[in-house]
């Protein structure tokens, strides 16, 4: 995303740096949606709350990291307090690019540009550049 396009996009103000507890989902209204944000130190990252397997609510997302490939009989555990884990199926998402973790399925989570500035919050919103995969219908509804 070029610079000039990240200034033509809506921006909202969300709160305060310090709102936002570290390495907990925090549901927030932004533009007529509802985003999950989700704050690892002076860094806020914010995302859909809609899982793009079946649709459930990320904002009810466990944070945690997450085992990357390594030799074999070793166990690397990385990218702590970047990984939302799915409330329904567990699947892992990157906060930071919405990338599906373990090649499991295909498709990310949507993520927003997030900024802080002057230890106030302010989230990007926009639509998807390219059509992505859509989410299965929400059994029962």
């Amino acid at each position: 995303m070029t610079i000039a396009q990240q200034q033509t996009m809506p921006e909202h103000r969300i709160g305060k740096l310090e709102d936002f507890p570290e390495r907990k989902v925090v549901p927030v209204e932004a533009g007529g949606k509802t985003i999950g944000v989700l704050r690892r130190g002076d860094d806020v990252h914010a995302f859909a709350n809609r899982c793009p397997h079946h649709g459930a609510p990320m904002c009810r997302a466990q944070v945690s990291g997450t085992m990357r490939p390594s030799e074999p009989n070793q166990f690397v555990y990385d990218l702590d307090g970047l990984i939302v884990k799915c409330p329904w199926h567990a699947y892992e998402f990157d906060v930071r690019s919405g990338e599906a973790m373990g090649g499991i399925i295909r498709g990310r989570l949507f993520v927003y540009h997030c900024e802080v500035r002057h230890g106030e919050v302010f989230v990007q919103l926009r639509r998807p550049a390219t059509p992505s995969l859509k989410a299965s219908p929400i059994p029962g509804e």
